[in-house]
């Protein structure tokens, strides 16, 4: 009985640790203030054939950049995209153009760049040393960080409903050019969009299942 009892204790500190883990990987007191270098949506839809409208996209993903920025000030100094979108340096140090099926924010008339033109790199969230030391520098912050969310569906096993689902990846890089720990997130929507007889409804009435499924995200990871 008595190990039975301690080996349940275990477990429960186990599964506690666990999930804390995930929000607390970026604490570093040496941290105050952030930029977010590089926001982009993959269009993965269903089976990789693309089906969510991009205009749908296009028109969400700079209320998703302002709300990433949001949650982000609760913890740190945020120095806004908006400031320094067009400065030259920072055009310099990222790629202009955007691989096919990616989205990027759309702010005054300028496209946010990625950081590379490899779609592996873009996953994962993968600068050089000097390419984040740079970063850094340039926009005079102690951190830049990459987000990358690919939108597609998820049937259910055993009632084939189908729901949208996002695969939330946030890479984060000191002024040293140290990565620090890699988080990722998928979450569901909440709502059914469609079924083995119906379809699959995706249109302004049920964006925002992504939408909203990226947001608690973000809220999960990084809101104190």
């Amino acid at each position: 009985m008595h190990r039975f009892r301690f080996a349940f204790m275990l477990l429960a500190i186990v599964l506690i640790s666990g999930c804390g883990g995930g929000r607390l990987a970026t604490q570093d007191p040496t941290i105050e203030s952030v930029a977010i270098v590089s926001f982009t949506v993959n269009n993965y839809g269903f089976f990789g054939q693309g089906p969510i409208n991009q205009q749908l996209i296009n028109d969400n993903i700079n209320s998703m950049l302002n709300d990433t920025e949001q949650i982000l000030a609760k913890r740190w100094s945020i120095k806004p995209v908006k400031s320094f979108i067009d400065n030259p340096e920072y055009q310099t140090l990222t790629v202009a153009n955007a691989k096919r099926g990616l989205s990027s924010p759309i702010i005054a008339n300028c496209t946010m760049p990625i950081c590379s033109d490899n779609r592996n790199a873009i996953v994962k969230g993968i600068l050089t040393t000097d390419q984040a030391k740079q970063l850094c520098a340039s926009l005079e912050v102690d951190a830049v960080l990459m987000v990358y969310s690919e939108w597609t569906i998820d049937t259910g096993k055993f009632v084939p409903t189908v729901k949208a689902l996002t695969k939330n990846c946030f890479s984060m890089y000191d002024k040293n050019g140290t990565r620090l720990p890699y988080m990722r997130k998928d979450l569901r929507g909440e709502r059914v969009i469609g079924g083995p007889f119906a379809g699959v409804h995706i249109n302004e009435g049920t964006i925002d299942q992504w939408v909203t499924a990226y947001h608690k995200s973000v809220t999960a990871l990084f809101q104190r």
